[in-house]
């Protein structure tokens, strides 16, 4: 029995040291199982997200408001209403409002000779050369009915694009409605651009959030900004977008968003761009877009040339060649107009001078058409300045100083 004992007890049952040794080793491994197994067992996007709640926000939101032009009421009222429509574009959370005063003041140190500025083309030189991604302008007038009328363009400085425009009408009493809604609407439809913080071959995070008006389902485009030619040859005014996937939000947080792939030709990495409209309607055909783009390869490529040009910028578009024709149709009318109401003018006036009796209907006739001719005459040419004013305003008109006409005046030619 003492023998079969001593076989069976462990060599380092009698052992104290070794008991020590024994528990140490076991309890360090329990430890590390316990400390480890949870970190690989399970990926805690609150943890991700936590880690990049301070990250820098895009620097794609630079917005400044330019003094709106004006019809019927001073420089200064205009103004006012300039700078409630930038107080309500700052509580949209979508762009960084930069004051006009201190565009003004730098403006007035590099290019004194764009001030003042009331119109798009000169806003989007101000906006280059102050390094600024966005510039509204608007032109707010006094309707005969007593309300105001404001339409307003949202322009992207970098590369021209026309992102919204809209007109409004107003009163005292829902002014601050309008403008709130009018705000929103350009928020809505101005495009959403941020920056990949963090990805993996599964996940993003980016740096756009709830604050910035993303929600759980929301489709985001990646892309990628790279100049034209390699090295050395590299072109570093020109820039050339490459489309890589379609992001899908899952979570939200304040300022972060966290996504998964919805469709990439290539892994997303940190520092690439997102880009989407918060308007659903914009952003469901944008991601129709960049999908057909990606099934078939094609791959769309935008150039874009970023300088200052200190010379005045003429936008052609359809709209002014729509302002042309209307123009000259109502120049034409008001012409058929003056010709119908002179001529009617001096039958009457013969019929006056040589009445005799049996005229009776010859000079109500005449008296008729001179009065209708003369409202005709009045509405068309009522027209006609409006048109000038629409034209004067969104740059259609180049203006001549005209010192020959015994005191310095103004005046407007067609540049068509």
């Amino acid at each position: 029995m003492k023998t079969e004992n001593s076989i069976c007890k462990s060599p380092m049952s009698g052992n104290p040291i070794h008991k020590f040794s024994l528990y140490c080793f076991l309890f360090v491994l329990s430890t590390f199982q316990l400390l480890t197994v949870p970190v690989f067992a399970q990926t805690n996007p609150e943890e991700v997200i936590q880690k990049v709640l301070e990250a820098p926000e895009s620097d794609d939101r630079k917005l400044f408001v330019l003094q709106f032009s004006s019809t019927g009421m001073t420089e200064s009222a205009a103004r006012a209403f300039s700078g409630m429509i930038a107080r309500n574009l700052d509580n949209t959370s979508r762009f960084k409002i930069i004051s006009l005063d201190a565009v003004e003041e730098e403006i007035q140190k590099q290019a004194p000779s764009l001030l003042p500025c009331f119109e798009i083309g000169c806003g989007i030189q101000i906006g280059k050369i102050t390094n600024l991604d966005w510039v509204l302008s608007g032109h707010i007038s006094l309707t005969p009915s007593g309300l105001f009328s404001l339409n307003v363009k949202l322009v992207h400085i970098f590369d021209n694009a026309l992102a919204f425009e809209d007109t409004i009408r107003f009163s005292d009493e829902n002014m601050d409605r309008r403008f709130y809604q009018l705000s929103n609407r350009i928020a809505n439809n101005a495009p959403l651009t941020g920056n990949v913080i963090t990805a993996n071959n599964k996940i993003a995070v980016i740096d756009l959030g709830e604050q910035h008006g993303i929600s759980v389902g929301d489709q985001l485009v990646i892309y990628r900004n790279k100049k034209v030619g390699e090295g050395e040859d590299a072109n570093s005014n020109i820039v050339r977008r490459h489309n890589i996937g379609i992001l899908k939000i899952t979570r939200v947080g304040k300022k972060v968003s966290e996504g998964v792939y919805f469709q990439t030709i290539e892994t997303p990495k940190p520092g690439q761009r997102v880009s989407s409209y918060l308007d659903k309607r914009k952003q469901i055909q944008l991601i129709v877009e960049i999908r057909k783009e990606l099934d078939t390869q094609q791959r769309n490529v935008y150039e874009i040339k970023k300088s200052v040009v200190l010379s005045p910028i003429q936008l052609e578009d359809i709209a002014r060649k729509k302002w042309i024709l209307k123009v000259r149709q109502v120049k034409y009318e008001r012409e058929f107009w003056q010709l119908v109401l002179l001529s009617s003018g001096v039958v009457s006036g013969y019929f006056l001078s040589q009445f005799q009796s049996g005229d009776d209907l010859k000079l109500l006739g005449s008296l008729g058409v001179f009065a209708y001719s003369t409202f005709e005459y009045f509405t068309v040419r009522s027209r006609y300045n409006e048109l000038i004013d629409e034209g004067r305003y969104k740059g259609y008109l180049d203006l001549k100083i005209r010192p020959e006409l015994g005191e310095v005046r103004i005046g407007y030619s067609f540049s068509f």
